[in-house]
């Protein structure tokens, strides 16, 4: 598999769908994601990279949050070791995609490959710990979108890794 895209690839929608179309990743999401931030078609291939890792840090710190917040709440004992291992997750997530933030900025793409997917299985391991059970507010859906945001990561990195 070689790619024909180089860091220095300005973007823009063609792009973005060239890119989604050719790879298994939720193009319903990326797109609009992408396209919702005005940055985005400022930025070259390698400047969207670190944009994603950046906003998908970001995110991750509010669901982090969001699970202190709701773990506070819980008086449930079937909740509290779910909850606390999914917050060390998140923990390890975000130091994680700082990481593949700065691998991304020096160009060291498998590096932010391996960083991202690192932060993608935390919160795999999170999601699970979770399954079956109800939970307050929309934290399985927020816990799906971050890990489309790593997963979206991984795609750029080994894309511009070729």
């Amino acid at each position: 598999f070689s790619s024909s895209f180089s860091p220095s690839d300005k973007v823009t929608k063609a792009l973005l769908n060239q890119i989604f179309s050719q790879r298994p990743i939720a193009k319903h999401f990326c797109i609009p994601w992408l396209s919702s931030d005005p940055k985005t078609f400022t930025l070259d291939l390698n400047g969207l990279l670190v944009m994603v890792f950046e906003k998908a840090e970001i995110f991750g710190y509010k669901n982090l949050e969001l699970i202190k917040s709701v773990d506070r709440a819980t008086t449930d004992p079937t909740f509290k070791n779910p909850y606390e291992s999914c917050m060390r997750g998140y923990q390890l997530s975000n130091k994680a995609l700082h990481e593949a933030k700065g691998f991304a900025s020096t160009n060291m793409y498998v590096l932010s490959y391996k960083a991202a997917f690192k932060a993608f299985d935390s919160i795999d391991t999170c999601e699970s710990l979770l399954e079956g059970l109800t939970m307050p507010g929309n934290i399985a859906t927020r816990n799906l979108w971050y890990e489309r945001m790593c997963n979206i990561g991984m795609v750029f990195s080994e894309l511009l890794d070729f």
